[in-house]
């Protein structure tokens, strides 16, 4: 089993930059309704392209989804939930806030904003797979992220190193009390949809967000997360599907008006035509043959 992974705080000072903050909201630490960030806001840990890659497309996709919303879609950005100690610092792969603005951040301060995450999904590789089934979902757990959902998929070279997790998605749901009566909420395990619940041939796994209200869901013929729309049973697109849609219903458009345009154009003429049949001819003038 791999060992677990503890938090380092990053070395140097912490500065002070100007930030409006959120609407609503209460000013950072900082004089002057300013916000500090740390270094650690720019030290990123490295991961594979394919990582990366499963990470942008799941990102891509809520933010298409909930463009419309208020919403705020991050991903490989800094959260920070004690204001009085900036080492704790979590960083996942991608989350969810409802009812901040989509304005663009240096890092998520929830002391700052209001509302922490509410949902959360972290895609495993083998150096992070301890912490974030682990120490990472005690964190959100306590933060207050409502789902927590976890991926592990294969590597560069088509393979899951470690000892990979079963069901390679799984959801977690946050649920008011426990039996040693302290009231706090708990992680609970999302019951993932039964075999008659999963479209066919096209989901190996799938769950129900509540957060989101849309089905998480692992597609046999993609080693990644898609979200299915329940009312229209489609799969939200990707930022590259939803390029193409936009260039085929363009392409679409131009051929529809094209079509219409020949129409008019021969409906034009064919009245040209029948007007000059029926037009009277000129009386012959005398003594002409």
């Amino acid at each position: 089993m791999d060992e677990p992974v503890t938090l380092k705080a990053a070395a140097g000072p912490v500065a002070a930059v100007e930030s409006p903050p959120a609407r609503g909201s209460s000013p950072g630490r900082g004089a002057g309704g300013t916000f500090e960030w740390s270094p650690k806001d720019f030290e990123t840990v490295p991961h594979s392209k394919i990582h990366r890659l499963r990470c942008r497309e799941i990102e891509d996709a809520l933010e298409i989804w909930l463009e419309d919303r208020e919403a705020y879609v991050g991903g490989d950005q800094n959260v920070y939930y004690d204001e009085g100690d900036l080492d704790k610092v979590l960083a996942p792969d991608v989350f969810v806030v409802f009812g901040v603005s989509k304005r663009l951040r240096i890092n998520y301060r929830i002391w700052v904003e209001g509302p922490p995450p509410c949902f959360v999904l972290e895609v495993l590789s083998p150096s992070t797979r301890w912490r974030d089934l682990v120490d990472k979902k005690a964190i959100y757990e306590r933060m207050g992220v409502r789902e927590y959902f976890v991926f592990e998929g294969a590597d560069d070279e088509g393979r899951v190193r470690g000892r990979p997790i079963e069901p390679a998605l799984q959801g977690f749901r946050l649920r008011a009390g426990v039996p040693d009566g302290r009231g706090t909420a708990r992680y609970e395990p999302i019951t993932a949809w039964s075999r008659a619940e999963r479209p066919p041939g096209e989901v190996t796994v799938g769950y129900t967000s509540e957060v989101l209200g849309l089905g998480v869901t692992l597609r046999s013929d993609c080693e990644g997360v898609r979200f299915l729309d329940a009312e229209s049973g489609s799969f939200l697109p990707t930022a590259e599907e939803a390029r193409l849609l936009v260039e085929n219903r363009a392409d679409e458009e131009r051929a529809a008006r094209v079509a219409a345009e020949a129409r008019i154009a021969e409906l034009e003429r064919l009245l040209a035509a029948a007007e000059g049949r029926g037009r009277p001819r000129a009386p012959r003038a005398r003594g002409t043959t």
